[in-house]
């Protein structure tokens, strides 16, 4: 036994080096004043619940994106214009509760738009290949 904890021991302290290294921070800018990003939720059924209660409040766009250690950071939007991301590689999301039949939409260089109309009960899912190309948004 004391020679499989000596193995796993060293594992076991390299685990935590090894999911920092291998994770990112997502960036939308600008944020305007209201608006916000929750970090780290856990992906999956977590992260759909996030976005769920994110779009409680009419007029928000809520948008999930990976982190690349299996959470996920979610922007709370709700004001018109184009913005900037950064670090949008994957496991991209969103739930649209903006009124009037705003639409969030995403381009890149390579993919062209992706579009996610205005439904409260649709969660917009996206290709990692396309996320990873998205370099703008526009809400509204």
């Amino acid at each position: 036994m004391t020679l499989i904890t000596a193995f796993l021991l060293p594992l076991a302290a390299q685990a935590p080096a090894q999911a920092a290294a291998n994770a990112w921070t997502p960036g939308i800018s600008p944020l305007y004043s209201g608006e916000w990003v929750e970090r780290d939720i856990q992906g999956g059924d977590n992260a759909d619940e996030a976005l769920k209660l994110c779009a409680l409040a009419s007029g928000i766009a809520c948008v999930s994106v990976g982190q690349g250690d299996g959470k996920q950071s979610i922007f709370h939007l709700y004001r018109c214009g184009t913005r900037s991301l950064s670090n949008f590689i994957d496991a991209l999301s969103v739930l649209n509760n903006q009124t009037g039949g705003a639409e969030v939409r995403f381009w890149g260089p390579n993919v062209g738009t992706y579009r996610a109309p205005a439904d409260p009960n649709v969660i917009w899912r996206f290709p990692n290949a396309a996320t990873y190309d998205f370099n703008n948004m526009s809400v509204c």
